[in-house]
This record gives C-alpha cells, sequence and structure tokens, in this order.
C-alpha cells in the first residue's frame, strides 16, 4: 500500500490517532533509552569519559530496541524507511545538509538573542566544563551512534507513521516538535540560556534533518549529516574549552 493510500485510509479522524502513536514512539524510546542507560553506567563514576561513553550507547541502545519493536509491530521493512547505499548525489546532499545546519544555527541562535531568549547549553557541557575529556570519545560516538539511531527513531519510524497521516509538510513539523520534547531534559539540566529558545532551535535543526530526509530519499543522508554535526560541535567545544581555538 502506497503512503497516499495510506493517508486516504486514515482521514482527517486517524490523525490524532496518528499523531499520538508518532509521539508516544518518541517518548518511550526516550524514556527506554534513559532508563538503560541509568542502569548499565551505575556502576562507573559521573563526569568521566566512561560514564558518558557508556551511558550514550546503553541510551540508543534503548532507542533502537523501540525503534526494531516498532518496526517489527508495523510490519515495516527497512527500505519502507527509504533506508539504502548512499549515491554520491546522496554524499553531496549531506555536504550540502551539513552547511545548511551550521548555517541555521547561526541564524536561529542569533534571532533568539536579539529577541533576549539565550540558547542554554546541553548538560554534556556543563559536565565538560569539569571535565573536557569527556567529549572526546562523543566525536566518534556522534557518527557511529548518535546519528543513526536518533535518524532511525525519530525521521525513520515517527516521521514515517506520521505520513501515513499527513503531508510532507506537517509530516516534517510534527516530527520536529516531538524530536525537540525529548530533548527537553537535556537542555533543562544545562546551565544558562532559556529552554524554550534552545528546544526552538533543536526544533528548527529537526526541519532541516527532515527536510533533508525527504529531498534526498534515503534515512542515510539526514543521519550522516546528524551525526557528523554532533561530532563537529562537540569537537569545537572541547577546544573551546581546553584553549584550542
Amino acid at each position: 500500500m502506497s503512503v497516499t493510500d495510506e493517508r486516504s485510509r486514515e482521514g482527517s479522524g486517524g490523525r490524532g490517532s496518528a499523531v499520538a502513536e508518532a509521539t508516544g514512539i518518541g517518548v518511550v524510546g526516550f524514556v527506554v533509552g534513559l532508563v538503560l542507560a541509568t542502569l548499565v553506567a551505575a556502576p562507573l563514576t559521573q563526569g568521566t569519559a566512561a560514564y558518558a561513553s557508556v551511558s550514550l550507547v546503553a541510551q540508543y541502545a534503548g532507542g533502537l530496541a523501540v525503534a526494531a519493536f516498532c518496526l517489527s509491530e508495523f510490519g515495516w521493512s527497512l527500505s519502507r524507511l527509504r533506508l539504502r547505499v548512499p549515491t554520491a548525489r546522496d554524499l553531496l546532499l549531506v555536504v550540502g545538509g551539513l552547511l545548511v545546519l551550521f548555517g541555521t544555527l547561526e541564524l536561529t541562535t542569533s534571532v533568539l538573542e536579539l529577541l533576549g531568549q539565550p540558547v542554554g547549553e546541553h548538560s554534556i557541557s556543563r559536565t565538560a566544563e569539569n571535565n573536557p575529556a569527556v567529549l572526546l570519545p562523543l566525536i566518534p560516538l556522534s557518527i557511529l551512534v548518535t546519528g543513526p539511531v536518533e535518524e532511525l527513531l525519530y525521521r525513520g519510524v515517527v516521521h514515517t507513521r506520521l505520513a501515513a497521516a499527513f503531508d510532507t509538510a506537517p509530516t516534517v513539523l510534527v516530527a520536529s516538535v516531538v524530536f525537540a520534547a525529548v530533548h527537553l531534559p537535556a537542555y533543562y539540566l544545562g546551565a544558562g540560556g532559556s529552554v524554550a529558545a534552545s528546544l526552538a532551535v533543536v526544533f528548527v535543526l529537526g526541519v532541516v534533518l527532515g527536510a533533508l530526509y525527504e529531498y534526498s530519499g534515503n534515512l542515510v543522508v539526514p543521519a550522516v549529516a546528524h551525526g557528523v554535526y554532533n561530532a563537529v560541535t562537540f569537537a569545537v567545544s572541547y577546544l573551546e574549552i581546553t584553549g584550542g581555538l
């Protein structure tokens, strides 16, 4: 059944159900990951590189498990999520996507600051101020774990579920709201700035990733762009804290 056929079948009455399901998937993916990370990393000392690494891998193992469960429940194959080997065009789109992500970050941050809403720091930044070494393992893990798993769950499963009930634009927007919402704890526990402004930035970046997913037609493109974006952000933060920049 095509996405268009599914939209017809869902109708307006099914849109609320689609939003509820998509939101539930996003929240459950976050909660399961958080619980798993807390349990697995409990024996380790907080604020260390080992703790940051183990908790991150455990958190996304939980998210991956939720995504796999959803695929099984919905009877979807990976091809339904438009996951395929990237082409040369896809790689160019990754580069272009990265430029748009960083440009969007600068523009959105500047506008929010002009409005008197400075963007706050992620909770990991607060930890890194005391121990910059926690950022080093997060650089490769962003590319290998964070980008792929978050995009599989939020652009792949959540976005695809919404696409069965909505056209492209509202699908991207609603998926980005869910994506931003699950980042609330990270910025609430962070330092300084406005939590609302921070979530607004995440939402806008989510829109860029969603648009990249739709335009490329390949989940690998936003997954790689997301991972590299996070990796560069961590690398720059490390250099700033240690005086390398």
